[in-house]
């Protein structure tokens, strides 16, 4: 009986023991690790968002990247939703501070990012109700920029125009898949290929026979001739330009930095230029035979006068003549 007791009284033992445990952990679980610790000191801010886009009460507040409190109640008005967020720090914000709900991730959830702004503008008072920052909704951004897109093309002839293209392009296709045109032909038919081998055995034989020698072309690739007689002329201009470039020769002469010849040659149109000047300018005999008209006439009436002596000869010689004959019969 005794023993039966015991054993009760020790079965109850180690089952207050668990509960006692069980009881300690939740404990634990809803005081300690919970922001609502009664046991620390806490500081509640007000935020005004236009729209909080799934925050939920619980989420969390972080500063610069650290936990600092939780968002604890959420009030919806006519102009936007306040909420009441619960922090473990006092903070020091400033007039360019920033308040705004992000997102956690891409399968959903949200927090609250505070930045308190820097230190030199002037504070803001943490009783006071702050404005915050809608979140961003990507999925909603992305719907609105391509309605905005589609209604831009519509507006502007751009879609109908894309349609018309595409059904173009599809006319296109289906043209090519059935063979049709000039390209239709070139991917369905052989001709092309056809042609395309006959000309490569062309130039297989056109290489082949340059490779032989044959032809002038052949020749000239395979007979060393060329080559040498090539080189011989390449030898022969290096030597004249070697030639010329040592002043050998009248083009040497006029090439090189001699400038004797060039001087003469200078000093001989000086000399034609002073010639031509004094002609001109009516001095000396060929001078006056250009510029006087007296000297022309003089040499005019001279001819003149030879003329006619030349004609009173020629009238004069039958008689003189038949006298000679005469006179030298006797």
């Amino acid at each position: 009986m005794k023993k039966d007791r015991a054993k009760q009284a020790k079965l109850e033992l180690m089952v207050g023991l668990f509960m006692f445990l069980i009881l300690s952990a939740l404990a634990y679980f809803t005081i300690i690790l919970s922001f609502d610790n009664i046991f620390t000191k806490t500081y509640q801010i007000r935020v005004k968002f236009a729209d909080v886009t799934g925050l939920i009460t619980g989420d969390k507040v972080y500063v610069q990247g650290v936990d600092v409190g939780r968002v604890s109640v959420m009030t919806i008005e006519r102009d936007g939703v306040v909420v009441e967020l619960t922090l473990k720090y006092r903070l020091d914000l400033r007039e360019d501070y920033e308040i705004s709900v992000e997102s956690s991730s891409v399968l959903g959830g949200k927090y609250v990012a505070i930045k308190q702004g820097s230190e030199t503008q002037p504070k803001v008072s943490g009783d006071s109700l702050l404005k915050g920052t809608a979140p961003i909704d990507f999925i909603t951004e992305a719907s609105d920029a391509i309605l905005a897109i589609r209604k831009a093309l519509e507006e502007g002839g751009i879609l109908k125009n894309l349609e018309i293209s595409m059904a173009n392009v599809r006319q296109l296709t289906e043209g090519l898949a059935e063979g049709r045109g000039t390209f239709g032909k070139l991917l369905y038919e052989d001709t092309l290929y056809n042609d395309f081998e006959a000309i490569t055995k062309s130039l297989k034989n056109l290489t082949g026979t340059l490779e032989r020698g044959e032809g002038t072309i052949g020749k000239l690739m395979q007979d060393e001739t060329v080559y040498e007689n090539f080189r011989a002329v390449s030898g022969d201009l290096a030597e004249i330009t070697a030639r010329l470039a040592a002043g050998e020769g009248t083009m040497g002469r006029l090439l090189s930095s001699d400038d004797t010849l060039y001087q003469d040659l200078a000093s001989a149109v000086s000399s034609l230029e002073e010639v031509t000047g004094k002609v001109g300018a009516g001095e000396g005999s060929l001078g006056k035979m250009l510029t006087d008209d007296a000297l022309y006439n003089e040499l005019m009436s001279a001819l003149n006068e030879v003329r006619a002596m030349v004609d009173d000869i020629r009238e004069t010689s039958p008689f003189t003549t038949f006298g000679s004959l005469f006179l030298g019969a006797f």
